[in-house]
């Protein structure tokens, strides 16, 4: 289906009128099904696949050569490398996903080049090296190497990856200032932190109400990144996976996700909790079930039903959610129209 940038620039050359691009639209909307709200594209093709494995193969390879030259000369070169091949992938032939795949490897690589040439504590458990402060410089250029991948390149997922450095930056901060207290404070952190990105995404899809431009690619990758931000810190507290002795809770949870997944028109958020409320499910189906293999079936039952009720009444869902929602909250969500519902 020819897109809206395409037809508004038909207009601009005067190839059609304007008339006749608002006809066209009528007839796409008439005869096209209704378009998922999330489409993203992963692939364009098999060709995507066949370059993925073909990277991640050679990528791993190098590593493995040039692993003679430390941490910080293998790093190196895996990310000049990556970068070298985004120029050819990302930039001509436009594959998306080969991009993502060499954006991570670019961003994670610049990480652990620098990260090597630190002094102090590179090996070891993980808050240690937190607290020795050697996570804080890697962190700012990999959020660097992030936000100058993204001015090249132009790839959507860039803004995220940046703001997962940004993070690391963060908790490296946290644990440097605080090495006592970090992991008591951490949890409320990465809520702090995912919250914000879900503000920034949701101010993304708001300016983009017809989620057609880069802006709602920016923020799906920011939504991805900020579900498990939010859920798993909160997940915890309910003590979602440990002894899970107050399964009711988890699953009320779960429940105020799907409402904030319907309100955002983002299913990412409800994604990250349904591994807890299988869990919660399952525990639950243990007093009325035989066995602990029957409780499993029956909460992967129960949720494979809740994701196919949700996936079929997902929009007519979201327009009743809507007009019970206060005039205020209703119009600082993202694409209200395409329930009825004027901003």
């Amino acid at each position: 289906m020819i897109s809206n940038a395409t037809l508004a620039q038909a207009v601009t050359r005067g190839i059609i009128t304007a008339l006749q691009a608002d006809q066209l639209r009528a007839l796409a909307g008439a005869e096209a099904p209704a378009d998922d709200p999330e489409k993203l594209r992963f692939i364009t093709g098999f060709g995507d696949i066949f370059v993925a494995i073909g990277i991640v193969l050679f990528l791993t390879a190098l590593g493995i050569f040039l692993g003679g030259l430390g941490m910080a000369g293998t790093a190196g070169a895996l990310a000049l490398v990556s970068w070298g091949l985004a120029e050819f992938f990302t930039r001509k032939r436009r594959m998306a996903l080969p991009s993502i795949l060499l954006l991570g490897a670019f961003v994670g690589a610049t990480f652990f080049a620098v990260l090597g040439l630190m002094p102090g504590k590179h090996d070891g458990a993980i808050f240690e090296i937190l607290a020795a402060g050697s996570f804080i410089v890697p962190a700012i250029i990999a959020a660097g190497a992030a936000y100058l991948h993204y001015r090249r390149f132009r790839l959507p997922i860039a803004p995220a990856a940046g703001g997962a450095a940004l993070m690391v930056l963060l908790i490296a901060l946290l644990f440097a200032a605080t090495p006592k207290t970090a992991e008591l404070l951490l949890p409320y952190l990465m809520v702090l932190g995912g919250v914000i990105f879900f503000l920034l995404a949701l101010r993304l899809d708001y300016s983009d109400p017809n989620r057609d431009t880069r802006r709602t690619d920016m923020a799906f990758w920011l939504h991805l990144l900020a579900a498990p931000l939010i859920v798993h810190p909160v997940m915890h507290w309910a003590d979602a996976l440990e002894n899970n002795s107050r399964p009711e809770v988890t699953l009320a949870l779960f429940a105020a996700l799907a409402l904030v997944a319907l309100a955002a028109d983002r299913r990412a958020i409800l994604v990250s909790g349904l591994v807890y409320a299988g869990v919660a499910i399952s525990y639950l189906g243990r007093n009325g079930l035989s066995t602990e293999d029957l409780s499993v079936t029956f909460a992967l039952l129960l949720l494979g039903a809740l994701i196919l009720l949700l996936s079929a009444g997902w929009q007519a869902l979201r327009g009743l959610l809507l007009r019970l929602l206060p005039e205020a909250i209703r119009r600082a969500l993202p694409h209200p129209a395409a329930d009825g519902i004027s901003r």
